[in-house]
């Protein structure tokens, strides 16, 4: 960077503790654009005064943190707003920033200075754009989509849990396919986490800008783990669908495949768990639930194998890198290693019928030789290509070549907003809002 510029941050999550693909995602990227200038961080909890604000103060020169109001998690309350929330064909994540309250809060924040770019993480929070816009009609704007959620709600459509999912499923689809659809061609670039997201993207939106910024972790190489008894691995939040779901599918038809065959073996699941997995863990005393934890690497240092059965998801799998970056060779699904540059072979074992992945973590437990060798070549992928340090470049050249764009800006006729090719108190008639 040349100079330094005022950066804007819209996280629809506090990016700490580390505990979710998400959270890491925003956390490194921020330390990244604090290096091109100061960073306010304009960020959202239900209980702000909880947040573990001393993670995230060093990177920013300024954090807000706007208070959600409280949804309760029990059931009925739970079923009531999702029922209103699929009558009215609203995705249940862009309802819950689209509330008066919050709203004007971050219209409040977006008066505070002239930013030159304003990143918005997530695309559930796409439809701040022309409130952006409004209030700062020079900043650049950067829409990061984690995943495409449209994807992500048409899997839930086509593969629902319960049959009577279904129809809100559908509802949600469309509302994200319309946000997605409206928003991303509105941003002066578009992240993406892969080739994949690439290619939904510019099937959305054809007009898009759009830039690869990947997914990342930290290399911590740890060779020669104890591979007795050996520990198969499970990294990920429950509360996340497509990981329960995908320990779900794993421990009821794939597990007890493994346990007959292999009696000494040992499952370790990492990640904030659902009751229904307790109860499980209670009666199957060679599956442990470790629950929600800052620091993953003791316990992968364990880890024989890591699985990622996973039938759904979108983005990229930040499991699979934190796996190659210790070490340790990874059986995944399809659908588990989708969007990461690596081959069946290289780094991962790709088996998609619970016979074939049973088969799969059976010789490789089996088979030490082949098992270093795939962590190995996981190991040198996450170095050339999916360390922090690699992607802070990759996003620090994407913030110095959108900024590079003014230095011989297009004439436009007047009246028309610099940045949007819109005008700039424009809204559009998809707006996901309260109001």
């Amino acid at each position: 960077m040349n100079r330094t510029i005022h950066l804007a941050v819209i996280s629809p999550e506090f990016p700490a503790p580390l505990t979710s693909g998400g959270r890491k995602r925003t956390f490194h990227l921020l330390r990244a654009l604090a290096r091109a200038g100061p960073v306010d961080l304009i960020t959202f909890s239900e209980r702000p005064e909880a947040e573990p604000t001393s993670l995230v103060h060093p990177l920013c020169q300024r954090l807000d943190i706007i208070r959600l109001p409280t949804h309760s998690p029990k059931l009925f309350p739970f079923l009531c707003r999702n029922l209103r929330r699929a009558a009215q064909g609203v995705n249940p994540l862009i309802d819950r920033f689209s509330e008066d309250a919050v709203r004007e809060a971050v219209e409040r924040d977006l008066q505070h200075q002239a930013y030159d770019v304003i990143i918005l993480e997530h695309s559930w929070i796409a439809h701040y754009i022309p409130m952006a816009r409004r209030w700062q009609p020079h900043a650049k704007i950067i829409l990061d989509c984690h995943n495409i959620e449209s994807d992500l709600w048409h899997q839930y459509y086509e593969r629902p849990r319960k049959f009577w999912h279904k129809p809100a499923a559908y509802r949600f689809w469309r509302s994200a396919l319309e946000q997605e659809r409206a928003y991303l061609p509105r941003a002066d670039q578009v992240w993406v986490v892969s080739e994949t997201d690439a290619r939904r993207a510019r099937a959305l939106a054809p007009s898009a800008r759009l830039r690869v910024i990947p997914n990342g972790t930290t290399p911590v190489e740890m060779w020669g783990r104890p591979a007795h008894p050996p520990i198969i691995g499970f990294l990920g939040s429950l509360m996340y669908p497509p990981n329960e779901s995908g320990l779900r599918f794993f421990l009821d038809r794939i597990w007890p495949k493994i346990r007959e065959a292999a009696p000494d073996v040992r499952m370790m699941v990492i990640g904030r768990p659902t009751p229904a997995l307790l109860r499980r863990a209670r009666a199957d005393e060679r599956l442990l639930v470790v629950g929600e934890v800052t620091d993953i690497t003791p316990y992968l240092q364990q880890w024989t194998l890591m699985v990622v059965p996973l039938l759904h998801g979108g983005g990229t799998r930040m499991k699979i890198l934190d796996a190659w970056a210790h070490g340790i060779a990874v059986v995944s699904t399809s659908r588990g290693a989708e969007g990461l540059c690596a081959a069946p072979g290289e780094g991962l074992w790709i088996a998609d019928s619970p016979q074939e992945f049973a088969e799969a973590v059976l010789h490789l437990l089996r088979d030490e030789a082949e098992r270093l060798r795939l962590a190995r070549r996981g190991y040198e992928l996450v170095r050339r290509c999916y360390s922090w340090d690699v992607i802070a470049e990759r996003a620090l050249d994407a913030l110095t070549s959108l900024l590079a764009e003014d230095a011989a800006p297009p004439e436009k006729p007047p009246g028309v907003g610099r940045n949007s090719g819109i005008r700039a108190d424009d809204r559009s008639p998809n707006e996901l809002s309260s109001e």
